[in-house]
Order: structure tokens, then C-alpha cells, then sequence
């Protein structure tokens, strides 16, 4: 891929990634519902795969990116914190969050030269995924966790 922004964006995807796992695996220890521990678990467990997809494509593509520490230390202390706040304005926060990421996420994709296009609309799909589940959250749906749950139960993008 050939564009201005393309090493800033992947590195965005790193981050990210890095970012969410913390902060789902500590919202996770941190919320005291069993329910919402799992729904928590869901995320995480996307992050984790998510990140594992993009160490597989860094690997096919020989580019690196330096462990982003600052984004994973942030991760940690945003995580305890959105773990002890309210379920409601957890998810409002979550769904907010993921509308900065969308529009990188989108640009890679539009970018994408047909070899990689399918490791990039697991990203985006990734990405929707979790406004999905936030969103539908909002609205108290039983339905939440499907999109989750489909792309974790995906064995290859």
C-alpha cells in the first residue's frame, strides 16, 4: 500500500489493539457482574485475535513497529476505571471511542490492494463489531454479543 498515512495507520492498529486488550482485561477484573465480566471477556478475546491477525500480517508484509508501552500502561489505568463505571456510561464511552478508529480502520481498507483487502475488512469488521455491541448495550439488547461472538468463531479472516 502506497499513501501518506499508511505506516501512521497500521501503527494505529497496533496500538489499538494493544490499548483495548488492556483495557477490557481489566474492566473485566474490575466489574463486579458476572455477566458483564463475560461480555468483557468477548472483547478481550476479540482484541487478542485481532492483534494476533496483525502480528501475522506484520510478519507477512516485514514491517515492525516498536511495542507501544504508553498505550498499553494507558489501557490498564482506563480499564480499571471504565470497569467501576456505570454499565450505560461504559457503553457510551466504548461506542464513542470506536468512531476515531472507524475512520482509519476505513481508510486502510479503501487503500487496500486485493491481497491484503481481507485482513483489512476484518479490522473494520472488528471495529463495527464492537459499536455493535456497545450501541446495542445502550438499548439493553439481548442481542449484544452476536457480532462479537461471530468473528471470534471466524477461523481466518
Amino acid at each position: 500500500m502506497n499513501y501518506p498515512q499508511y505506516k501512521s495507520d497500521l501503527n494505529h492498529i497496533y496500538q489499538s489493539e494493544v490499548y483495548g486488550a488492556n483495557v477490557f482485561r481489566m474492566a473485566m477484573r474490575f466489574t463486579s457482574k458476572l455477566e458483564r465480566k463475560d461480555k468483557w471477556r468477548y472483547l478481550y478475546q476479540l482484541e487478542i485475535q485481532t492483534l494476533n491477525h496483525f502480528r501475522q500480517h506484520l510478519t507477512t508484509t516485514a514491517l515492525t513497529y516498536p511495542y507501544p508501552w504508553v498505550w498499553a500502561i494507558r489501557g490498564h489505568i482506563e480499564g480499571i476505571i471504565i470497569g467501576l463505571l456505570p454499565w450505560k456510561l461504559a457503553m457510551k464511552i466504548l461506542a464513542k471511542e470506536t468512531q476515531s478508529f472507524i475512520l482509519i480502520w476505513q481508510r486502510l481498507k479503501d487503500h487496500a490492494p486485493h491481497k491484503d483487502r481481507s485482513f483489512f475488512d476484518y479490522v473494520y469488521a472488528h471495529e463495527k463489531a464492537i459499536e455493535a455491541f456497545a450501541n446495542l448495550e445502550i438499548k439493553k439488547s439481548d442481542r449484544s454479543t452476536q457480532a462479537l461472538k461471530s468473528l471470534l468463531n471466524e477461523l481466518d479472516y
